[in-house]
């Protein structure tokens, strides 16, 4: 090869490289952006589950030896929905307008109700029908100055939903999913829990068996 044609290749060569170099810096960049966006939806996860942890509590009602029944609950304070919005607006990519609107209306549900996502087994299914008019076990909320009440509405959700089941997984394929509302005030007008309450306790009770599920508040 001669020193002219050499030089011509090399001509060549760097003329390639600098057409290759937009591409080489795009694909950087998304490679960039892939790792940041994988970084941020697993760090919103990781924050989504210390809230879950936090707000969930569980209990197993026995009698004797015989499982009556299994429950879990999450209370969901607006510190858990704004955890859970989080989560929400990063998984379906909302844009912000979208995501302050979904925040807002789970400010306003916090602000009218005591509400949970209550899980339930039963050994034997007619016993889970929390949602029935007269149900096997009933529910009452109850904070440590003694207030109680009952739920407003108790409301079966859909378990196939892969949401439901990726947003409380503690829901298994044999439990029945509810969403239970409770009042923030009782008959007598007194606010629950109240502003210096320690603890809010949801009590479950029937003539198969009794158990409290509580959560401390200071």
């Amino acid at each position: 090869m001669t020193s002219s044609q050499a030089h011509t290749k090399t001509k060549i060569t760097a003329r390639a490289f600098k057409a290759l170099v937009p591409g080489i810096f795009l694909v950087v960049a998304l490679l960039a952006f892939s790792s940041g966006c994988a970084s941020k939806r697993a760090l919103v996860r990781s924050d989504y589950n210390d809230s879950l942890d936090k707000w969930t509590r569980s209990i197993k009602i026995y009698d004797g030896l015989a499982s009556r029944l299994f429950i879990g609950a999450t209370y969901e304070t607006l510190s858990f929905r704004r955890a859970y919005v989080e989560r929400y607006a990063v998984d379906y990519a909302l844009e912000d307008t979208y995501k302050k609107e979904m925040l807002e209306r789970e400010k306003e549900q916090e602000e009218k109700y005591n509400e949970f996502f209550v899980s339930a087994f039963t050994p034997v299914e007619s016993w889970n029908d929390l949602d029935h008019r007269n149900p096997v076990w009933k529910l009452y909320l109850e904070d440590s100055a003694g207030s109680r009440v009952t739920p407003i509405s108790i409301t079966r959700v859909d378990a196939s939903d892969p949401r439901v089941r990726e947003f409380f997984p503690y829901l298994d394929l044999w439990s029945y999913g509810y969403d239970v509302k409770f009042p923030k005030y009782s008959d007598t007008g007194m606010e629950i829990p109240g502003k210096n309450a320690k603890f809010l306790k949801l009590i479950v009770t029937g003539i198969l068996g009794t158990g409290e599920l509580e959560w401390r508040l200071k």
